[in-house]
């Protein structure tokens, strides 16, 4: 199959998640092309995400091929469905702002309704879209797809010896929810003499954002580090923490699982839709548990009953008994059920 990824080239500022999902395809012996020239005189299909996502639909009608549309990046207080508060943000929005994102999701969302496919992150982004963006019209031809995580890195690492830091892979987006993250931390240092390991987060953020994020730790006394790296040196610092700490990341999770990491989450439906019981859990937006759980975590479960659900995390991802998967999981997915 000839496939054109109708998006830019992927730079500094991504997981280049795309990237590899792109070379697992091409491993599958299928011709891939990433970004908005087309190279060939035929294709059979062309993917589509975000804000090009019209002009991918535009892009096959002109040269004859099929449009596959990604509906990524579903906010669910941009929609309404939520507020803003329980994402991590600040403030709750008015009605006109709250419009004002609808309006910029359904130009470009839309494009699903004109693409031969469409897929989603999970079923409670699909109800969202459908029913706060237009009128509850079913979505065609829509495919439930999570995310991938790119083993070819993680299962290939040796074994490492467990240094006494702790990790967290994200943005410092609000609704990622680094910020509750550091909250809890500070709360926890706050409440006992203890010893609370060095905090690595391989992320970014604007000045504001790292910013506010000193503004916490500092105050409270804890030692972070900022690492914006990808690839094989993020995966090193993945696979040498004790602990990963995760706030709303549908992708890290599976990361840490990959690297033999215990990962501790809010028990946000959207996640636990793609982890189950394979991980560790708070109650979303509970600082209080959030806490607790660290704790407990790190000091207080015996060693052998956390490796041993990590390990068990790790089998159900690889088996494919978890909602969330592998790159080479997904590639097979879109290779079987949405590229045919």
């Amino acid at each position: 199959m000839k496939i054109l990824f109708y998006q830019d080239l992927p730079s500094i500022n991504s997981t280049l998640l795309t990237w590899t999902l792109c070379e697992e395809l091409r491993l599958l012996g299928h011709t891939i092309h990433y970004g908005k020239q087309p190279l060939l005189s035929r294709y059979d299909w062309v993917h589509g995400a975000g804000i090009d996502s019209w002009e991918a639909v535009n892009m096959a009608i002109k040269i004859g091929a099929k449009c596959h549309i990604h509906l990524e990046g579903v906010a669910y207080w941009r929609m309404g469905a939520d507020n803003a508060i329980d994402w991590g943000y600040d403030r709750n929005h008015s009605i006109e702002e709250i419009k004002a994102f609808r309006k910029h999701y359904k130009s470009w969302m839309s494009a699903a309704y004109r693409a031969d496919s469409c897929s989603v992150n999970g079923v409670n982004q699909v109800k969202t879209i459908e029913e706060n963006l237009f009128d509850s019209k079913r979505l065609p031809n829509c495919h439930i797809i999570s995310c991938g995580a790119d083993a070819r890195y993680a299962l290939t690492l040796p074994d490492m010896e467990r240094k006494n830091y702790m990790v967290t892979v994200s943005r410092l987006e609000p609704n990622k929810k680094v910020f509750m993250i550091a909250e809890a931390l500070a709360l926890l240092k706050k409440q006992g003499n203890i010893d609370i390991p060095l905090w690595v987060i391989v992320g970014y953020g604007t000045v504001e954002q790292m910013q506010k994020l000193y503004d916490i730790t500092q105050k409270a006394g804890l030692k972070i580090g900022i690492m914006p790296c990808f690839g094989a040196e993020k995966w090193y610092l993945v696979k040498r923490a004790k602990l990963m700490l995760c706030g709303w990341m549908g992708i890290p999770p599976a990361e840490g699982l990959l690297c033999d990491v215990p990962v501790l989450s809010f028990d946000h439906p959207d996640i636990v839709e793609m982890y189950g019981d394979s991980i560790f859990w708070a109650k979303d937006n509970d600082i209080g548990e959030y806490v607790n759980m660290i704790y407990n975590l790190l000091y207080l479960k015996t060693d052998a009953n956390i490796i041993k659900k990590t390990i068990d995390g790790k089998a159900q991802l690889l088996n494919g008994e978890l909602y969330a998967c592998t790159q080479k999981q997904l590639a097979k997915i879109y290779e079987e059920k949405i590229f045919i």
